[in-house]
């Protein structure tokens, strides 16, 4: 069943990669509109939720990134939720970073975190340290296929209001 849920899983990231594709450097971080986020932005909640529940320890009310397996600019707690997001801007180190790095980066991650969780070979049905019941594994894996899929749609989104013309996937 994992192999299962982690080849799902790397069909949204085999979309991410079109998302990235041909995208201006200038528009990685920035918002296409007030209340919206950037295409960096989106990457770095991917990254930073795929990070903390594969490879990481810890749940509610704030993941300890010091016990995440997986480093990265990307995984900032500004990344957790959307208004933490949209109310402070990118750090200079995010700012500095181009396209294809954020693109790179986020596939560094996933391939990081999916890397530790394979080796982990938890029980599916468990429940990671530190986090609620009903938050098993399973549930984290079907919730991250959603999850890459759904940002990744903002994504294109994103570029579209920017004036990009994104891949046509």
């Amino acid at each position: 069943m994992l192999e299962a849920y982690l080849e799902l899983l790397e069909e949204g990231y085999f979309e991410v990669k079109f998302a990235f594709e041909g995208l201006a450097d200038e528009n990685v971080w920035k918002r296409p509109a007030e209340g919206l986020l950037s295409v960096g932005e989106l990457a770095g909640h991917i990254a930073y939720w795929e990070a903390i529940k594969l490879a990481g320890e810890g749940g509610k009310p704030a993941p300890d990134l010091a016990k995440c397996k997986v480093s990265s600019p990307l995984i900032d707690h500004r990344f957790r939720y959307y208004s933490t997001t949209v109310a402070t801007p990118p750090s200079e180190e995010h700012l500095a970073m181009t396209a294809e790095q954020v693109c790179n980066e986020l596939l560094r991650v996933h391939n990081e975190a999916v890397a530790y969780f394979k080796a982990l070979n938890p029980d599916l049905e468990s429940c990671p340290p530190g986090w609620e019941l009903g938050n098993d594994y399973r549930f984290f894996l079907k919730y991250a296929v959603f999850h890459v899929a759904y940002h990744t749609g903002q994504m294109y989104s994103a570029r579209h209001f920017l004036g990009e013309e994104a891949p046509d996937n």
